[in-house]
């Protein structure tokens, strides 16, 4: 693809080693070859490190799970004209990839974006809902961390990334990515390990996701919405 800019993957990890080990085998297969950081706050850092390895991926040790952090220092040592933040249980495909290219190579000075959510893999009965969600996402909505946020990394550094986050770095972010620059959210849409509504309930996580949203955005601290996501005051994030 000619005039396709080099791409960059930073993931953040967190005591998900077979996630990982799923999501750099995805990674690792596409063409070309994209460089890749991932960013570990896991207890079994050297497994993960071993992992990396492996795959050819960067490893960086991070001194303590904060998810925003973790994302910052990735980004700053990793290369690329553009930086994809992708999460260890999001899928990524060769098609995923070739629509992130081709986005840059029409549209050269877009400053970033995401892609779609599939609704009916995440919501299998709010599958109605799906022609309004694309709509509302696309103009308007949050752009989440299982949304493969990608940037320029001009505009990255412009912006001053992350920050100290270990929870809402992406509404955050999205918010102010929205506000700085053109962005678009494409398909084809991202699918995500569903385990965590598997593992709560559906409309539990669905609600208590909104509720955190609607707290933070009141202005509750995110440190503390932290400690109710994970609910382990000695962990603040994973993946």
């Amino acid at each position: 693809m000619n005039g396709a800019p080099a791409v960059s993957f930073v993931i953040p990890c967190c005591n998900d080693l077979l996630m990982l080990s799923d999501c750099l085998g995805l990674l690792t297969g596409l063409d070309p070859s994209p460089r890749i950081v991932v960013a570990d706050a896991s207890d079994d850092w050297i497994a993960v490190r071993e992992l990396c390895e492996r795959h050819g991926a960067r490893f960086l040790q991070v001194e303590r799970p904060c998810r925003g952090a973790q994302l910052d220092a990735g980004a700053a040592i990793t290369g690329g004209e553009v930086i994809v933040f992708h999460h260890a249980d999001s899928e990524f495909s060769q098609a995923h990839y070739n629509a992130l290219r081709d986005l840059f190579v029409r549209d050269p000075m877009l400053g970033g974006g995401a892609f779609l959510k599939d609704l009916c893999a995440t919501y299998p009965r709010l599958g109605w809902l799906r022609p309004l969600h694309r709509v509302y996402t696309r103009h308007v909505g949050t752009m989440y961390g299982d949304q493969s946020i990608f940037v320029a990394r001009e505009v990255f550094e412009m912006m001053g990334g992350f920050g100290d986050l270990p929870l809402m770095e992406d509404v955050r972010f999205s918010a102010r990515l929205r506000d700085a620059v053109r962005v678009k959210v494409i398909d084809p849409p991202l699918r995500s390990s569903r385990r965590k509504f598997e593992r709560d309930g559906e409309w539990r996580r669905k609600l208590e996701n909104m509720l955190l949203v609607t707290l933070y955005r009141l202005g509750v601290c995110p440190e503390k919405l932290a400690r109710i996501y994970y609910r382990e005051a000695k962990i603040s994030y994973r993946n």
